[in-house]
């Protein structure tokens, strides 16, 4: 199981730095990940996907470490043109449920079945949640009207 779980630290890792925008956020993230996991190993059984457990904990590690948004919807984009900062913040001012899908199907390049499987969900949701993110992101992004 050890084997497995440094298997996904670096998915773990991306998973938390999209989710979270910092670096060493990500990295307090993902100690807090392993460190929930290790105590739950004894629920752990052979049938769950390693790969879905592991994540159950990210997802609620980067919701406790960022639960609202990093950005108010409607701010202006920085004049300085810092585009690349701004697309940070206004992914981080998705809701937890769009951003993860967003992070995981963008940064991780995870399939929407993938997606589907980790978050216990069908497939047709992710799509559906795919869409309202990147619908809302590009909303984020062109600030107030």
């Amino acid at each position: 199981m050890e084997e497995v779980i440094r298997g996904l630290a670096p998915g773990v890792f991306g998973f938390l730095s999209g989710m979270l925008g910092d670096r060493r956020e990500a990295e307090a993230g993902m100690q807090e990940t392993f460190v929930r996991a290790a105590r739950g190993v004894e629920r752990y059984t052979p049938d769950d996907d390693p790969e879905a457990w592991v994540f159950s904990f990210a997802r609620r590690v980067a919701g406790d470490i960022r639960p609202t948004p990093a950005a108010p919807l409607g701010e202006a984009p920085p004049s300085d043109g810092n585009a690349t900062e701004w697309a940070k913040r206004s992914l981080r001012a998705l809701p937890l449920e769009m951003r993860e899908v967003l992070v995981l199907k963008e940064l991780l390049r995870w399939t929407p079945e993938r997606i589907g499987k980790v978050l216990g969900c069908e497939t047709t949701e992710v799509t559906h949640r795919l869409l309202l993110a990147r619908t809302q992101l590009a909303e984020n992004m062109r600030g107030a009207p």
